[in-house]
């Protein structure tokens, strides 16, 4: 007789993931991170015209504690950097997290104000 197998279980991280979401809050400049509809990070950003482009200068990511080590930050990095490719705006990372994140991943190279 053949068992079947059970699926692995799933990871904290990929369970945080799937309650998860990023919502923009353009009110307040910034995109906020939601885990089981609570608040529990930010990635704060300003806009300017420059030339008749606009740019988000992306200033800061913030999570709180519990909730780092989870890639959740970088959730929230690529929910920002979706919306600034979906409306043709540029970036401008002064936000240490965001910097890095852009130099390991080139295909958001483009996204990249000059």
């Amino acid at each position: 007789m053949l068992r079947k197998k059970k699926p692995p279980p799933q990871s904290a991280q990929t369970i945080l993931h799937q309650i998860s979401e990023v919502v923009h809050n353009p009110a307040r400049d910034r995109f906020e991170l939601y885990v089981a509809g609570d608040l529990v990070g930010v990635l704060g950003y300003s806009v300017e015209e420059v030339r008749g482009q606009r740019i988000l200068t992306i200033l800061h990511t913030v999570l709180y504690d519990e909730y780092t080590g989870h890639g959740l930050a970088t959730r929230l990095t690529r929910g920002a950097l979706q919306y600034v490719s979906d409306t043709g705006a540029k970036v401008r990372p002064i936000c240490t997290f965001t910097r890095r994140y852009l130099d390991t991943h080139p295909g958001y190279a483009p996204l990249l104000a000059a």
